[in-house]
């Protein structure tokens, strides 16, 4: 399979995840993004994670040092990651910053939001701003502030916004390819030895624009 490569040099891979890859190998036996990339690169660390059925941006470490300083740079929040999303129930306020406490079922593979602290729960926080509405739908930006297991999803349908396609979080129907219509469309950072600010952001899917909205 063809990854889109955005960047990569002695220390870093930057590509563009597409929807239906694992980013790591998983109990379902699917080929994944670190399998297929580490073909021809030996080493290659795995930083951070996105869903299966998620598309975009994932950075990889090519030496140990580079993937203790980004890990280390994700933790103090350091690095950006922005999110689109498709939504059909638009939210209340058109911009807001959402706080809940999170608790993974695992048995259902979920996160499940609650309003305060739970026992064993984390707290998470994203700030959404909706940034175009066509005649059925909604676009949100969407910045993480802390990275939880299915966080986006959980707190936009617990809000009343599921993701298109979200059948685990409410959305009503799957959508035309199997995906979820949430992509990490922008990351940025400095680079873990030269320091050099980096900054990558790519176009929205396709298929999105025939759910009224303009290519991004």
């Amino acid at each position: 399979m063809n990854i889109p490569i955005l960047h990569e040099d002695s220390e870093i891979l930057v590509v563009n995840k597409p929807n239906g890859i694992p980013t790591q190998p998983d109990k379902k036996g699917s080929e994944s993004l670190l399998e297929i990339l580490s073909e021809n690169r030996p080493n290659l660390y795995l930083i951070h994670r996105l869903d299966q059925r998620v598309s975009g941006i994932v950075i990889f470490a090519k030496t140990e040092q580079s993937a203790a300083r980004l890990s280390k740079d994700f933790q103090a929040r350091n690095i950006t990651k922005k999110y689109r999303a498709i939504v059909a129930n638009k939210p209340s306020e058109s911009e807001a910053r959402l706080t809940h406490w999170l608790l993974k079922d695992a048995k259902k593979n979920i996160s499940k939001a609650f309003e305060n602290e739970v026992k064993n729960s984390q707290r998470a926080e994203l700030i959404y701003k909706v940034i175009q509405s066509s005649e059925r739908y909604h676009l949100l930006e969407i910045e993480l502030l802390t990275g939880r297991f299915h966080q986006i999803r959980s707190q936009l349908s617990t809000i009343g916004s599921p993701i298109l396609g979200d059948l685990k979080y409410s959305y009503k129907r799957s959508s035309p390819d199997g995906s979820i219509f949430l992509q990490s469309y922008h990351l940025s950072l400095n680079h873990p030895t030269t320091k050099q600010a980096l900054q990558f952001e790519i176009e929205m899917p396709e298929l999105w624009g025939k759910y009224g909205f303009e290519f991004l």
